[in-house]
């Protein structure tokens, strides 16, 4: 007797179902999906008991003719391609004809739709054809799904508090709200309205209606392209983060997408700047050649495959660093109660969002920092003069006032641990041990990649003992470790013997350096990698020989990191991550002790 055989359409699709539409959330995915390819310019989503209940989407799309409403439940039904050569060209979010099938085999559907001639009305339940009749609507397409996943009681017993489906929901209605932000998008739970865009074209005030202004105000246009990719879009400063990458939003042709490669390299581009368990907010577009990504790679499209993967990364990664580096990382305190005041239809309006005070205060501070820079120049001027000397033999620190406009100066020590510093408009407070951090780090960082090095022998000779397997990781890497200055040579068994060491290291902490740089190699088992291994010897010297909190520093040692700080290629946090300087502008003061409105 056979054992095999064709499965009936039914199974088939319930078992499609399984992949496509594993929750409510999807289901919302796949018709919107279907709207925005219908080219609708308004799309309203209508949730009961977040979706549970009943799920209808109504758009103003190009709609469907009486035969193509009741072909779409066909399983791989589509209008989207033709024939295999179009799988190489897809510019719709959808193509395999599969999800209208898979959600009427475990729904009650209803479909209402014109296409400019005439109005149909379908009703599809489980799978089953129950009617047909003339339409309601003059204009796009009703769709409302009832009764999800009711005549498969292992998917429903599996679906997740009403809060939990109607948060993924949300979450993908915003995503897909950001990727075309030509198209008003509206969200409504229970008659409540949750998400509500304008559909202005405009990505940055799109950001705005999704995150809000205190969000908004500290995200970063980036714009860059090379041979195969284009990619423009916002990230965030680092006066935002969240505790997970669901705000990480990259678009690929107008589909939105996470993979795995694209993240990583976004948060690699924020390494040592934000801490390894916090995230930035991104939205991310990325233009490229059909042919040069496959989208056809996972049940619901939320993931694809690039080809020429390093050109994207590489690109991401550079213009990502330097847009963050350029930027004004530095956190502010009481950030989110200076935005009460603001009104947040002046700011939808207008699209300029900044308080008019505070813009007539700015006004008058750089017309301030433009008087001290004339007085600045005229005094070096007048050194020059009188010692008859060139120009550019005299230092007078112009990197440190272009970064910081005013010379800032220390007041003193608050609680052994905070450095409060002063310039003509702003007042800072300094973590001492994180801004050390901060500068030794990018020492060691420069000394690591300096291929000349300087050694100092040691009176005492170092030996360094290990357990035979570290021992031998070290040994493979031995000639690494030379090429950093260091003098060593085996010594006894599973030991080494280090008799000289690179000048950089710092006085009196030697020895412990010279332990941190030795285990750190016998971690690397396989290839060894320069690249990290730089990095993770900087931040490891960084931390523990940079001063510790609750200790006591002179003014003059004040003075000295202070400048020392604000040389620094990224100022604003230690390699870790946490914040090195906090700033409060003299209006925001003043506003606190309610000297201005």
């Amino acid at each position: 007797m056979n054992k095999i055989s064709v499965m009936n359409e039914n199974l088939a699709n319930k078992i499609a179902a399984g992949e496509v539409v594993e929750r409510i959330a999807n289901v919302i995915k796949e018709l919107v999906e279907n709207s925005i390819d219908a080219d609708s310019k308004n799309i309203k989503i209508e949730l009961v008991a977040s979706g549970t209940k009943s799920i209808k989407i109504i758009d103003d799309g190009c709609g469907m003719s009486k035969e193509d409403a009741k072909l779409c439940f066909s399983r791989h039904a589509t209008s989207k391609i033709k024939n295999e050569n179009d799988l190489y060209f897809i510019n719709t979010l959808g193509f395999r004809g599969e999800a209208l099938a898979a959600i009427s085999s475990v729904s009650n559907i209803v479909l209402d739709t014109y296409d400019g001639e005439e109005a149909t009305k379908i009703n599809i339940k489980y799978g089953k054809f129950i009617s047909e009749e003339i339409g309601s609507i003059r204009k796009g397409t009703i769709i409302e799904v009832k009764e999800l996943f009711y005549n498969t009681p292992a998917r429903l017993k599996f679906m997740k508090s009403l809060n939990t489906e109607l948060s993924h929901t949300v979450l993908f209605i915003e995503k897909i709200a950001l990727s075309h932000p030509n198209i008003s998008f509206t969200l409504i739970n229970d008659e409540k309205e949750i998400v509500k865009t304008t559909g202005s074209n405009d990505l940055y005030k799109t950001i705005h209606e999704i995150f809000g202004y205190n969000t908004t105000k500290n995200m970063i246009k980036i714009e860059a392209e090379n041979y195969d990719y284009n990619i423009c879009g916002y990230i965030s400063n680092l006066n935002i983060q969240k505790t997970n990458k669901n705000s990480m939003i990259t678009l690929v042709n107008g589909r939105v997408v996470s993979n795995t490669n694209v993240n990583r390299t976004i948060k690699d581009a924020y390494h040592t700047v934000l801490a390894d368990n916090k995230y930035p907010i991104v939205v991310i577009c990325i233009e490229t050649d059909p042919t040069l990504i496959d989208v056809n790679i996972h049940p619901t499209k939320q993931d694809i495959k690039f080809s020429k993967l390093e050109s994207l990364t590489d690109l991401l990664f550079d213009t990502i660093k330097k847009a963050l580096y350029k930027s004004d990382n530095t956190f502010k305190a009481y950030q989110e109660s200076f935005n009460t005041n603001i009104n947040e239809q002046t700011l939808i309006d207008s699209n300029i969002y900044s308080d008019s005070s505070e813009e007539v205060y700015n006004e008058r501070f750089i017309e301030n920092t433009e008087v001290i820079k004339e007085e600045k120049e005229e005094k070096i001027e007048n050194l020059r003069m009188s010692f008859n000397v060139d120009e550019d033999a005299i230092i007078y620190n112009e990197e440190d006032y272009n970064k910081n406009k005013v010379l800032v100066k220390p007041v003193g020590l608050a609680l052994g641990t905070y450095l409060i510093a002063q310039d003509e408009n702003i007042m800072y407070m300094i973590d001492i041990h994180a801004a050390n951090e901060r500068i030794n780090y990018e020492r060691y960082m420069e000394e690591l990649k300096n291929e000349k090095t300087y050694k100092i022998g040691m009176i005492i000779p170092l030996q360094l003992e290990y357990p035979h397997n570290e021992f031998m990781n070290i040994k493979a890497n031995i000639e690494n470790i030379r090429s950093l200055g260091f003098d060593v040579i085996e010594f006894g068994i599973n030991t080494f013997r280090v008799s000289a060491h690179p000048t950089w290291l710092k006085e009196g902490y030697e020895n412990e350096s010279i332990k941190k740089i030795f285990e750190l190699m016998g971690e690397f088992k396989d290839r060894f990698d320069r690249i990290k291994f730089n990095e993770k010897a900087a931040i490891r010297l960084a931390c523990k020989m940079s001063v510790k909190a609750n200790t006591n520093i002179s003014y003059q040692e004040q003075e000295e990191l202070l400048n020392r700080l604000f040389k620094c290629e990224f100022p604003y946090t230690c390699p870790h991550g946490r914040p090195t300087i906090i700033k409060y502008p003299k209006y925001e003061l003043e506003k606190l002790f309610k000297r201005v409105n």
